[in-house]
């Protein structure tokens, strides 16, 4: 088993789960539902974007694909290796239209008000409480032009299920994980449009994603699997849980391709794209 801090895959920035490595894998696990979540979002050509919480750049190709060479995108992350590693794509791959980086916190963006045709924003906000939460969609609003588009895709990890493994168990981690900040945000993914309505987001709506992989499992489906259950057995580690949980999480973060191997494996996982239009008025 990987180390905690391995199975954890935390950059500068002490965020959970946000090193390249992890955000690559994750994006090609994954690959088809989330390219079907961006073209939803309803992105323009010629837009200019704000790719807020870019991380190391998974989205851009499609993304700059659907602007367009008259379109622009600027990806922002505050962890200035996953900035580097855009710099390093930029500069290695051709790309549809052009994309500028800068590193700051989406909670206090350095914008200008009315900056941007739309905010994209994908696995970002669950790192935040409500408190910041609150000010990321305030400034997401403030930095969009009237009549723009603010988009923010978060996942829902109550619905997490390693079956045949007992989902309860997953939910007594989890549970148990609840003064988390990171893990109570990747629990309010189906919330998120009431955060767009106190922010004053007109025409708010919701897609849903339900994402599912069973056998025969693709080697990038297996090593995102088993990097989770990994993840998740390391901080079982941590958590006051019965002898017996503790146990079967030990025995899943030492073995957890015996798991994955199973002929009726099931993995799903759920996330909602919350969209909101600036007022006009």
């Amino acid at each position: 088993m990987n180390t905690a801090s391995n199975s954890e895959q935390i950059t500068s920035t002490g965020h959970k789960l946000s090193a390249g490595g992890h955000l690559d894998v994750h994006y090609l696990a994954l690959k088809d539902e989330y390219d079907a979540t961006l073209r939803a979002a309803g992105i323009r050509p010629g837009w200019s974007v704000l790719d807020a919480g870019a991380g190391n750049g998974v989205f851009l190709p499609l993304m700059a694909e659907l602007l367009g060479s008259e379109g622009h995108i600027e990806a922002f992350d505050l962890a200035r290796e996953n900035v580097e590693a855009i710099e390093t794509l930029i500069a290695n791959q051709r790309f549809a239209c052009p994309i500028s980086t800068r590193i700051g916190d989406i909670a206090a963006l350095p914008y200008e008000t009315g900056t941007f045709d739309a905010v994209w924003s994908a696995n970002v906000v669950q790192y935040l409480n409500d408190e910041e939460l609150t000010q990321a969609i305030g400034e997401f609003r403030r930095v969009v032009k009237p009549g723009g588009l603010v988009a923010v895709k978060e996942v829902d990890i109550s619905v997490w299920q390693y079956q045949p493994q007992d989902p309860k168990l997953t939910w007594r981690l989890l549970d148990a994980l609840s003064d988390d900040v990171q893990m109570s945000g990747a629990m309010r993914g189906t919330r998120v449009t009431a955060w767009f309505r106190a922010a004053g987001l007109e025409k708010v709506s919701a897609i849903t994603t339900l994402a599912e992989r069973r056998q025969p499992l693709r080697p990038v489906e297996r090593e995102y699997i088993r990097n989770n259950l990994e993840f998740l057995s390391g901080l079982a580690q941590r958590c006051d849980l019965a002898e017996a949980d503790h146990h079967q999480w030990k025995a899943i973060g030492e073995e957890p391709e015996r798991l994955i191997s199973d002929p009726d494996f099931c993995y799903r996982e759920m996330w909602v794209l919350s969209l909101g239009v600036v007022s006009t008025g």
